[in-house]
């Protein structure tokens, strides 16, 4: 019995057990530890090509974005009342413009350029498609109701 798996011989147990434990470790957690924090890391180096290497686990997208622009010398706009999920990301060594693209995929952004040689000045980070409406009437018959 002493070698055996807590749950006995089923093979459905035998295999689900190390994929439980897989699943906690990636929810940043230990399985003896399980109330515990997950641990927050947040790590931006630049090169001398210009490239960024970041590591994010259990930061916020706005600590990440801050961090990254601190580096890198833009200015990050974040719309209010936008979610501010975790962010869970390792990059060893790529240009800004695809570290950002993996910690904003499936947001709405804009990236600002300034100056003739396009340098990167500021990360607009927009609410989501619908998720707020400008009061503004636009037309000659909307005129007369904006007084």
């Amino acid at each position: 019995m002493g070698n055996q798996p807590p749950c006995g011989k089923s093979l459905l147990c035998r295999a689900t057990l190390p994929l439980l434990t897989v699943l906690l470790v990636l929810l940043g957690r230990t399985a003896e530890g399980a109330g515990t924090e997950p641990m927050r890391v947040l790590r931006v180096e630049s090169n001398a090509s210009g490239e960024i290497g970041l590591e994010a686990r259990g930061v916020t997208i706005d600590e990440t974005l801050r961090a990254i622009a601190s580096e890198a010398g833009f200015e990050v706009v974040i719309a209010a009342g936008m979610e501010r999920p975790l962010v869970n990301v390792i990059v060893s060594s790529a240009p800004v413009e695809y570290v950002l693209r993996q910690i904003l995929r499936g947001r709405s952004y804009s990236l600002v350029y300034d100056g003739d040689d396009a340098f990167l000045s500021q990360v607009v980070v927009l609410p989501p498609p619908g998720a707020f409406r400008l009061p503004i009437r636009v037309g000659p018959r909307a005129a007369g109701r904006n007084r």
